[in-house]
């Protein structure tokens, strides 16, 4: 009888085992004739050209592989939400997974501080992060939440950034929030020139921006080739002109 349970018990192991290795072999069989990506069209991150940091990133990595990298516009929510459906395999950019099923790349392909517009006379003497506590705080939709800040704030999604640039303008706000390159785009869309006497940019937060997929089979294969392809151009040196050629910092990909 024990030898019975002991053959059992190796049996079982072994099934084990065998499920172990064989996963990792499904996940490459699965083939992958193309990569959908989505996001907005953001300036110098995803042009509506086809080049930008993005862009560019994704298909020096997938060029390794010899797939080709087709875009789909689309507000940052509604790119999510093509991933879910299985419409598009990544999203591109973001901080952290929302919804949730979305699962984070190792590696960023942007890190940046985050900054927050404002009429000076509206909110007074600068406290750091302090003068935006209890304060309402617009961003564009799924771009910031609670979680970015150290101090409470009332967050107030709007449709766009030269609406936020415009509320804060006419004072129906207290402060418009995103990255250094988005305000500025947005000063331009609103047509609000920068008065230095009137309004004042202050940064408030750091995060990095990473490739976001749904775990599928196809999903995991095509974050692992992100992975991988990634590390190998930062490795050779590759990466770091296309940074430099849209004026973006450099990530420590080492750290990650």
């Amino acid at each position: 009888m024990k030898n019975v349970k002991r053959h059992i018990s190796h049996a079982a192991f072994l099934a084990v085992l065998v499920g172990l290795l064989v996963i990792p072999t499904v996940v490459q069989a699965v083939e992958i004739k193309e990569i959908i990506t989505a996001s907005p069209s953001w300036e110098t991150y995803t042009n509506q050209d086809g080049t930008g940091l993005y862009h560019e990133i994704l298909q020096k990595v997938f060029t390794l592989y010899g797939v080709p990298v087709r875009h789909i516009y689309s507000k940052s929510g509604r790119a999510e939400q093509l991933v879910l459906k299985g419409e598009a395999d990544m999203m591109t950019c973001k901080d952290k997974p929302r919804p949730s099923p979305l699962v984070l790349a190792r590696y960023p392909m942007y890190v940046n501080d985050f900054y927050v517009f404002f009429k000076k006379d509206r909110i007074g003497e600068w406290k750091n992060n302090e003068s935006l506590r209890d304060k309402e705080v617009l961003c564009q939709p799924t771009y910031y939440n609670q979680k970015n800040f150290c101090v409470p704030v009332v967050i107030k999604e709007i449709q766009t950034g030269a609406q936020a640039v415009e509320m804060i303008r006419l004072d129906r706000s207290d402060f418009y929030v995103d990255d250094m390159t988005l305000i500025k785009q947005s000063l331009k869309e609103a047509n609000t020139p920068y008065d230095r006497e009137q309004f004042d940019i202050r940064k408030v937060g750091r995060r990095s921006y990473h490739p976001l997929v749904k775990p599928t089979k196809k999903g995991l294969k095509i974050i692992k080739m992100y992975n991988d392809g990634l590390i190998q151009l930062h490795k050779a040196g590759e990466l770091k002109p296309i940074y430099e050629k849209w004026g973006h910092q450099y990530p420590d990909f080492d750290k990650y």
